[in-house]
């Protein structure tokens, strides 16, 4: 890393695992999926990643999940 870098962490709270874990639950009951499968695991990767590029709302979210 440069030292002219600043690295930043911004840590999902409460409020913000709620929001994903709505658009996370949403999906799996729509796809008839168990939680414990590869396609949840892959599913939840995408919404976390959604979520800190900058996708922070219940449609956005919702519309990442359906695009698996």
């Amino acid at each position: 890393m440069n030292s002219g870098q600043t690295l930043s962490f911004d840590p999902i709270g409460p409020d913000e695992l709620d929001l994903i874990g709505r658009a996370f639950q949403h999906e799996l009951e729509r796809r008839a999926l168990s939680r414990k499968s590869k396609e949840a695991e892959a599913l939840a990767a995408k919404l976390i990643n959604a979520y800190q590029a900058g996708i922070r709302d219940d449609l956005g979210l919702s519309i990442v999940a359906g695009l698996s």
